[in-house]
């Protein structure tokens, strides 16, 4: 973690598989917050930031993905562990609900499977159907795979972060950001899967208060993307962040902020609303 906020590990299974997962926070009349990292990601690698954070504001849940056995990766085999953690660790009890990228489709999906279990979702960068875009740029991710190339992470990096962040990093900086990035079997079967989405008719039931975060520049999952889904969810409100993909790097003080506020108060904006963005 990028903070010295104590938490403790927990496991959890889901169809044979392990999942681990990471509890801090007090509990003080807030309830639990979920965080569903995205496609390639991990705890520390995409909620480095927002769990520190939100862990002094409340108890904070957040789990990595483990690879199931088998072939084809499904959604409801994601799906499965993050149930299975919330069930270990908040049995019966009603939840908070984040996720970013993939992981938003994660927990939109389990938001329409547990019903009034899940209170709230935050749903960034996600949504609701893959669409040619989507199935271009990944595949020009998989010739690069199937090539061994080195330049997939840097590829991955260049899609990922928005143009105006970019511009304050050079080259050597964006290509080290870059080799972060680890290439696995795992990450061959998320990007598969990011192929193949297709929630809209599970988020027509989602009856949770839902915030939806776009973000303007984002050339992984364009902002249509996040409108798609508030305009799917019945009770969803949304909210933009001038950003990249990476929203959970390059504004995650902006973010940690809607998160806060819409985990606090809910019902500060009715549903339909478009919030007014932040101000510099």
């Amino acid at each position: 973690m990028l903070d010295d906020q104590p938490f403790r590990e927990g496991t959890a299974e889901a169809g044979g598989t392990e999942i681990r997962y990471r509890v801090a926070g007090p509990d003080n009349g807030r309830l639990p917050l979920v965080l569903v990292h995205g496609t390639a990601g991990s705890i520390d690698g995409h909620y480095g930031y927002i769990f520190p954070m939100m862990a002094y504001r409340q108890k904070v849940i957040a789990l990595d993905w483990s690879e199931p056995a088998g072939g084809t990766l499904e959604l409801s085999d994601l799906v499965a562990q993050v149930r299975a953690v919330i069930e270990a660790e908040c049995p019966g009890q009603p939840v908070q609900l984040m996720g970013y990228s993939l992981g938003a489709v994660v927990a939109a999906q389990l938001a329409a499977e547990m019903g009034e279990r899940i209170a709230t979702l935050i749903l960034a960068a996600g949504w609701l159907k893959t669409d040619t875009h989507q199935k271009m740029r990944n595949r020009v991710w998989r010739q690069l795979r199937d090539q061994d190339s080195a330049s997939i992470t840097e590829y991955m990096t260049f899609c990922a972060f928005s143009p105006a962040f970019m511009k304050l990093k050079t080259v050597e900086e964006m290509a080290g950001a870059a080799q972060m990035l680890k290439m696995s079997p795992f990450v061959d079967r998320q990007m598969d899967l990011n192929t193949r989405i297709d929630i809209a008719a599970a988020c027509e039931t989602i009856a949770a208060k839902t915030l939806v975060i776009g973000c303007t520049f984002d050339m992984m999952v364009p902002r249509h993307h996040s409108k798609q889904l508030f305009g799917a969810i019945e009770d969803a409100r949304y909210a933009e962040i001038p950003s990249g993909h990476a929203v959970v790097h390059e504004r995650a003080a902006e973010l940690f902020h809607y998160v806060d506020r819409f985990t606090r108060d809910p019902d500060e904006f009715p549903a339909g609303t478009i919030i007014p963005a932040q101000k510099p």
